[in-house]
């Protein structure tokens, strides 16, 4: 490896060692997500959103601060309600999300585990936003989902559009918060949806790693079990180990090493208690004398668990509208994908929500930039049909699915 090619990884692994900040408390999430898209301080985020305490709202608010992300802002007071305090409003330096090369470092496990989780909130998302009725029961504009044949060149250039969409949500994000902040209107929070992946294919079958389905969601969230892991890039090594075979903490202590045995057994322990590991095998006899040498394979999301998520319980009025009856197709593609191992299997395959803060202008632009995105989307897939009849190039399916709905403002405060 070159020298530039170790200073690009050791970028990824700080980038993901940057994010496990964020994810270590769940708090902490959603204090970012907020706070990108409109400037807060810790007691306005407390009174709107809660957060266990003002004192421990404002610890994480500090600890995001001297990890660079948050900046502060301006400052409010002394006076009125605040006495003699001072309130410190502070905005979010960027989003918690992956790039293109550091989604490509992670063990498959873990990106199909993430996706499925970030999939999993975007249909909770919608659900509430028909329930409220910020999406008509008989919207079908708002969602989008088809299939395109593309050739490798035609893939690259709608991922690449896909993603200076997402630039232009973040920037369309600013332009709406600075008109805002001059008129005084009333934001609407909407919810921007890309998805792009290759579904499975009947010649080629499950290209998956052969990873152990967990049997249910464990309590704690997904991104604060992540977070224990981004930080360890010998937990990582671990997990990316028990993607390709079963392993046993003393074969990775003999094999790869990296701290010692004792150390090794506690990260397999861990990561075993998290659900990001299981236990497939105990091996006895042999050198092992009386001792069992215990081993692991990697453990992936409940992906067909039908006993929760947002697909269930859902009323008579939701399952009779039309944009959830599309989405619910979708849910299927998705899940087919997953399964196979086909929708995380390309290291720039998309599945990206944006939930935004926009004043009228800002919806209208971003309504506009979905409806030319597939518009490209369609000429591309043209202009691929062209190049394949001249190359004989065998074509490659994208399913891609966009878009854009009011979400309701969640209500429920964090205890």
């Amino acid at each position: 490896m070159t020298s530039t090619g170790l200073t690009d990884l050791e970028g990824r692994r700080a980038r993901l060692r940057r994010i496990s900040v964020v994810f270590a408390v769940e708090l902490r999430l959603k204090i970012v997500t907020e706070l990108y898209a409109r400037e807060m301080s810790p007691t306005q985020f407390y009174n709107e959103f809660g957060g266990g305490s003002i004192s421990r709202v404002t610890r994480n608010f500090e600890r995001l601060d001297e990890s660079g992300w948050l900046e502060y802002v301006r400052s409010e007071g002394p006076g009125g309600s605040r006495r003699g305090g001072v309130e410190r409003f502070y905005r979010a330096t960027e989003l918690a999300f992956f790039d293109a090369e550091t989604w490509a470092l992670l063990p498959y496990s873990i990106r199909v585990a993430f996706s499925w989780n970030s999939f999993k909130q975007i249909a909770s998302r919608l659900r509430d936003a028909i329930e409220t009725g910020k999406v008509t029961a008989s919207a079908s504009l708002g969602l989008t989902h088809k299939s395109a044949c593309l050739d490798q060149e035609g893939w690259d250039n709608a991922i690449e559009m896909i993603r200076t969409h997402f630039e232009f949500l973040s920037e369309e994000q600013r332009e709406s918060s600075l008109r805002l902040a001059r008129a005084s209107d009333s934001p609407l929070r909407v919810s921007v949806i890309q998805i792009a992946f290759e579904p499975p294919s009947e010649v080629a079958g499950a290209i998956a790693p052969s990873i152990v389905e967990s049997l249910e969601e464990p309590f704690v969230p997904l991104p604060v079990r992540l977070s224990k892991v981004f930080a360890d890039d010998v937990a990582m090594g671990i997990i990316a180990e028990a993607n390709r075979r079963e392993i046993s903490a003393k074969q990775f202590h003999a094999e790869i090493g990296g701290d010692t045995a004792a150390g090794i057994r506690r990260r397999f322990t861990k990561l075993a208690g998290i659900a990001l590991l299981t236990e497939v095998e105990a091996k006895t006899g042999g050198r092992r004398r009386g001792a069992r040498e215990k081993f692991y394979r990697a453990t992936g999301p409940a992906i067909f668990d039908s006993r929760s998520g947002p697909w269930v319980d859902t009323p008579r009025s939701l399952e009779e509208a039309d944009i959830w009856r599309q989405f619910e197709g979708l849910s299927v593609e998705v899940k087919d994908a997953m399964k196979a191992g086909t929708f995380d299997a390309r290291d720039d395959s998309c599945l990206a929500w944006s939930l935004l803060s926009l004043d009228a202008h800002g919806w209208c632009a971003v309504m506009e930039s979905l409806d030319e995105l597939r518009l490209f989307i369609d000429a591309e897939q043209d202009r691929a049909s062209s190049r394949m009849t001249q190359s004989g190039e065998k074509p490659v399916t994208m399913t891609v699915a966009l878009a854009a709905f009011e979400s309701p403002k969640e209500t429920e405060r964090e205890p």
